[in-house]
C-alpha cells in the first residue's frame, strides 16, 4: 500500500511539474488596427464559394485577399482557405495563407484563420463579413 500512495503522489506530483507555466506561453496581440475591407467579389457554387476583397492593412500595405468557404452539411459553418497579397510601401510584397473554419449567424459569417506569413510570422486573423450589408473586416493578431 505504501508503494502505490507513493506512486500515485509521484504521478501527480510529475504532472505538475511538466504543465508548469504551459497555459501563458501562447498569447494573441493585435497586430494592427482592425482593417475595414472592401468586397470586390462573390463567386457561388454549391458546395460554398469565394469572397475577394481589398484593403489597407497596416504593416501589409494594401491587401487583397481570398476567402474560399466550404459548407458543411447544413450551410451553418464550415472549413475556409485565405490567401492574401499585401503591396508595401517599400515596393516588397508580402504574402500569406492558411486555413481555418467559419460559422454563419444570419447573414454574417465569422471566419477564423491561421495564416503562416512570408516573413516567417504567423495570425491569427478573424474575419467578419455581413452579406446583408456587404461590410467585410479583417483583424489580424500575432501568435507568440
Amino acid at each position: 500500500m505504501k508503494y502505490i500512495a507513493l506512486a500515485f503522489f509521484a504521478l501527480c506530483l510529475s504532472g505538475w511539474v511538466i504543465a508548469d507555466d504551459h497555459g501563458g506561453n501562447l498569447t494573441f496581440e493585435p497586430r494592427q488596427d482592425s482593417a475595414p475591407m472592401t468586397l470586390t467579389s462573390i463567386h457561388l457554387n454549391k458546395n460554398g464559394g469565394v469572397i475577394t476583397a481589398v484593403g489597407d492593412m497596416g504593416v501589409y500595405g494594401r491587401v487583397y485577399t481570398t476567402y474560399t468557404l466550404t459548407a458543411d452539411p447544413g450551410g451553418l459553418q464550415g472549413t475556409v482557405l485565405g490567401e492574401g497579397r499585401g503591396a508595401m510601401e517599400d515596393g516588397t510584397f508580402a504574402s500569406g495563407s492558411g486555413s481555418g473554419s467559419y460559422f454563419r449567424e444570419g447573414t454574417t459569417f465569422t471566419m477564423h484563420i491561421l495564416f503562416k506569413i512570408s516573413d516567417g510570422t504567423q495570425n491569427l486573423d478573424k474575419i467578419v463579413f455581413d452579406a446583408a450589408t456587404g461590410e467585410l473586416t479583417h483583424d489580424a493578431y500575432i501568435v507568440m
